[in-house]
């Protein structure tokens, strides 16, 4: 199971990646063959779009995971759901078109929102009988039907600009992967629904809490933006928006797609206690060690990356990653605790803990508001999120009956490793004067960088092998490691 769920986790990455790829490829053309206008349309269309559809967010393909055994007549169920609710989608949709029109000012907005919608509703009619790509852990094909829908969106988007030079090349390519994503879904995948309601009160009784959890989800997420902007303006927002994405960087890019391979291997693990536990422990270790390096890095080294990435004129953005670096690390950890619950059929318990993060950041923040500090929102967002990191670890040892030894066993090493080699990297980098060139600031980060990455795996190499070189979660990913390094250094046969 744990070979299956790290090629899971391998392959989601790789979309990730690839996904980002495409997207930074396609952003850098379309910003040549369009004006930003075209850009501000279709933003204000999905501004709305996008709370419609979160409030239909049900995700009952999470729920036919989350199921040992789902019948047919679930699957029927929830391809017959999804397409009702993508038909009221759009209407709701269609009938906010001309009140947006009026509120923005802009007679071109309905007949963007409409073409949005019927493309919306159309993808209702995706087959439900791709969720078993995660459900069998078959994380190959779900790569290939993102990417079909990735790539054909990414051609039709750039053949459409450069024929029509107009916001229309946008909609049509988001038209093109939703439609691209119902064909492939028939293609790859033999399972033919039929309209069935039977089993529509099963699914909602897991898929109502994940709708809440989306919500309160997207609430907190916004929230602390919502404040800034009020309160200290549009540029203290700029620089609070862009630190907070590249303080999240190893939560977004690494633990989400990694989390999308890991819950449905704990759906399989349910009648298995011992085995969900080891590998319930085994994943919070290895996310650990991952991703609280990176964190630390990021947040160690923020002011060269962002003189490199952003310029001097963003210096307003390095004190909030130092701080919303660590919270990305907590919230990477409370993400596993997450699909572990929804696995053991608790849908409730996320949202719980996000309430709990909301109710901590709003009572922080009537505290600080006379203050007027950036800074302290950011802590404020650190202190929601161990908060309710706090109440989300014990829900899980009590689910699983985790034994504390056993937990800290596995994390101590990367959790010393990554804090030793933060204040070594430190110790380096003040040693060096503020960079006052674009090329003086890339070297320290690359300097910052091999130091890192040279000093935090020799200590893990130390620490591990003062625990006695035992089977432990470093071992496995440096024997998988060293076997495709192997293989691919290996010359094929002649």
């Amino acid at each position: 199971m744990k070979d299956e769920i790290a090629r899971g986790a391998a392959w989601m990455v790789l979309y990730r990646l690839f996904d980002r790829s495409v997207g930074v490829v396609s952003t850098m053309v379309l910003a040549r063959l369009l004006i930003p206008a075209d850009f501000g349309l279709v933003a204000m269309a999905m501004s709305i779009i996008a709370i419609i559809e979160l409030a239909s967010a049900f995700s009952f393909e999470l729920a036919l995971i989350q199921k040992a055994a789902p019948e047919r007549e679930h699957f029927d169920t929830a391809w017959t759901l999804n397409i009702l609710i993508a038909f009221g989608g759009a209407c709701l949709t269609a009938a906010l078109a001309f009140p947006a029109a009026a509120f923005y000012g802009d007679p071109r907005l309905p007949a963007v929102m409409i073409a949005i919608a019927i493309a919306w509703f159309l993808s209702g009619f995706e087959s439900t009988g791709i969720a078993n790509f995660r459900r069998e852990m078959n994380f190959a094909a779900e790569f290939r039907w993102f990417a079909s829908r990735r790539m054909v969106s990414f051609v039709v988007v750039l053949f459409a600009a450069w024929f029509f030079r107009s916001y229309w090349a946008l909609v049509i390519g988001m038209a093109a992967g939703r439609l691209t994503g119902v064909v492939m879904s028939y293609v790859m995948h033999p399972f033919r629904p039929r309209l069935s309601l039977s089993r529509a009160r099963d699914l909602f009784s897991f898929s109502g809490w994940l709708l809440a959890n989306n919500i309160a989800d997207v609430i907190f997420s916004r929230l602390p933006h919502l404040f800034v902007g009020r309160v200290f303006g549009a540029r203290t927002l700029g620089a609070y928006t862009v630190g907070s994405e590249i303080a999240q960087l190893a939560n977004t890019e690494l633990v989400a797609p990694i989390n999308r391979a890991m819950f449905p291997g704990y759906a399989r693990l349910v009648d298995d206690p011992e085995t969900f536990r080891r590998v319930c422990i085994d994943a919070t270790a290895a996310i650990l060690l991952v991703v609280l390096p990176v964190s630390m890095a990021v947040a160690v080294l923020a002011g060269p990356i962002v003189r490199v990435l952003l310029g001097e004129q963003w210096g307003q953005a390095v004190p909030i990653i130092h701080v919303l670096a660590f919270s990305g690390a907590i919230s990477a950890l409370n993400a596993n605790n997450i699909s572990a619950y929804l696995a053991l059929g608790k849908p409730y318990l996320p949202t719980l803990v996000l309430v709990v993060r909301l109710i901590i950041f709003a009572a922080i923040i009537g505290v600080v508001w006379p203050e007027r500090g950036v800074v302290k929102v950011a802590y404020a967002e650190l202190a929601a999120a161990a908060g309710s990191f706090a109440v989300s670890l014990p829900i899980l040892f009590s689910l699983l009956r985790l034994r504390l030894r056993a937990y800290m066993a596995s994390v101590w090493r990367p959790l010393v490793a990554s804090v030793l080699t933060a204040g070594a990297t430190q110790l380096v980098v003040s040693r060096f004067d503020k960079p006052d060139s674009l090329l003086s600031a890339l070297l320290l980060l690359a300097t910052g960088l091999l130091v890192f990455a040279v000093f935090y795996l020799f200590l893990l190499w130390v620490l591990w092998s003062l625990s006695g070189r035992r089977d432990t979660i470093e071992k496995l990913i440096a024997l998988k490691v060293r076997e495709v390094l192997v293989g691919f250094l290996r010359p094929s046969p002649a």
